[in-house]
């Protein structure tokens, strides 16, 4: 079996950087994948920003060598 995490786009987790440190981090721990939500669906008045999955993977893909990743779209 294999375990990974799955982080939402919002917040501090909105910016790439910050969730490939948490890949890393992932990986040094053991965790065998890291996922980022792509399909969000927002209230139309929600001025928060949503990080972009494709560039959020690009960011982990440059920092990690062993974790799976992707996008979760349910």
């Amino acid at each position: 079996m294999r375990h990974g995490i799955s982080l939402p786009p919002f917040g501090e987790l909105a910016e790439p950087a910050v969730v490939a440190e948490l890949a890393v981090a992932a990986e040094q721990a053991g965790w065998d994948g890291v996922f980022v939500w792509d399909h969000v669906m927002r209230p139309a008045d929600e001025t928060e920003i949503i990080g972009s999955p494709t560039v959020t993977l690009a960011a982990i893909a440059a920092a990690t060598s062993r974790v799976r990743f992707g996008a979760m779209v349910t």
